[in-house]
């Protein structure tokens, strides 16, 4: 891969550079001849070779500010977000001091910055149960307190881009997988449950997901920053779904596991297939 003559020396900021889908936008980055700069909590082995990284906390608006006016970037790429489903008090409080707070703080460090471009990563969960396909200019109604977080999120970038002026675009990744991932995941659960020879725990049949490569999800991120008519709002997503079941369900010349695939009771939410949301079938 060559470097991107809209990216080869620009200087780039990664908030989330450590997480699965931060390390592998910022190794991208890396190789298309940009210079990387990483707000995290904490450089650690996950953050690819060659990243200046700047240390602050989301949560603290002082150090976020510092960091921010540190690395002067001219694209920003806003990953960062709290892990997981919340499943109680705490850690809902946590998430949404991380998500929704650390990305106003983010922000707010950004107005004396003015960079060329902010690019935030969104998720699916925004979009909530669909009656029909969904659309990428659709109102956010979120079924989960993750994707009501995550669309709050989204909210005050736009806010921020259309009080500002700065050219902000969200990206809506849907099930993502790939290189970099770790359980409690889906794939990477699989692929050691199955190494292991143990139970595969699943939750209830029935739920489909929009499985993207993450390299794919990284094309688009980049697009996403480099092409200048690049719109608010964007998704993520290869338009197919398959039941959890069908993923890990190998070929029977490549089996790697005698273990049996078990259900497991799932959180009590309503929430359709993504598929029926994309494609409108029932």
């Amino acid at each position: 891969m060559r470097p991107s003559p809209e990216l080869a020396g620009r200087r780039v900021l990664v908030s989330g550079a450590t997480g699965f889908l931060g390390a592998n936008l910022t190794q991208r980055l890396l190789v298309l001849g940009a210079e990387a700069h990483a707000l995290v909590r904490r450089p650690g082995p996950d953050l690819p070779a060659g990243t200046e990284p700047h240390p602050a906390d989301l949560r603290d608006v002082e150090a976020t500010a510092c960091a921010v006016a540190s690395a002067r970037p001219e694209l920003v790429f806003h990953l960062a977000a709290a892990a997981g489903h919340p499943g109680d008090a705490r850690t809902r409080a946590e998430t949404l001091s991380v998500t929704v707070d650390g990305t106003a703080n983010l922000l707010e460090a950004l107005r004396p910055v003015a960079p060329g471009r902010v690019v935030c990563a969104g998720s699916s969960l925004e979009y909530g149960a669909r009656a029909r396909p969904m659309r990428e200019d659709d109102v956010p109604a979120p079924t989960t307190f993750r994707g009501a977080a995550k669309a709050a999120a989204t909210a005050l970038a736009l806010g921020f881009g259309a009080e500002t002026g700065t050219p902000v675009t969200v990206v809506r990744p849907f099930s993502v997988y790939g290189p970099r991932e770790r359980r409690p995941r889906l794939v990477p659960t699989v692929v050691d449950a199955a190494l292991r020879g143990e139970p595969i725990h699943l939750t209830r049949a029935g739920i489909a997901r929009d499985f993207v490569y993450v390299d794919d999800v990284v094309d688009g991120i980049v697009r996403a920053a480099t092409t200048p008519a690049a719109g608010p709002d964007s998704s993520a997503k290869t338009g197919r779904s398959f039941a959890s079941s069908a993923v890990i369900t190998p070929p029977e010349d490549c089996m790697i596991c005698s273990g049996p695939v078990r259900p497991t009771p799932s959180r009590p939410v309503r929430m359709r297939s993504m598929y029926e949301a994309i494609s409108g079938r029932t």
